[in-house]
């Protein structure tokens, strides 16, 4: 897996005004990569949430969402279908193995 190839896309390619803020783990190493995009202020002011996205494993996934980020991302516009798991809830979930 390219994990700087997606890393690169997400960061450059979804906009001049997005900020990519990645972590070592989550410790739910069955869904991973996973990417959350956050709302715009004024999406989350109309209730906008953010969207949780797993599997984020391609060039081609990745790309999928930062072209969806520039058109305005959750609240302002539907997720690609091919994200088909995009949720507005988090599917992480503290557990007694997660080392939290």
């Amino acid at each position: 897996m390219d994990h700087d190839g997606i890393a690169e896309i997400l960061a450059h390619e979804s906009g001049s005004d997005v900020e990519l803020v990645s972590t070592d783990c989550l410790w739910r190493c069955e869904l991973s990569n996973v990417v959350v995009v956050n709302p715009s202020a004024d999406a989350r002011r109309a209730g906008a949430r953010p969207v949780w996205i797993q599997k984020v494993n391609t060039l081609e996934r990745a790309r999928a969402i930062a072209e969806w980020v520039r058109r305005g991302g959750p609240g302002l516009a539907e997720p690609p279908d091919d994200l088909g798991d995009a949720d507005p809830r988090s599917v992480l979930h503290r557990s007694p193995l997660a080392g939290w």
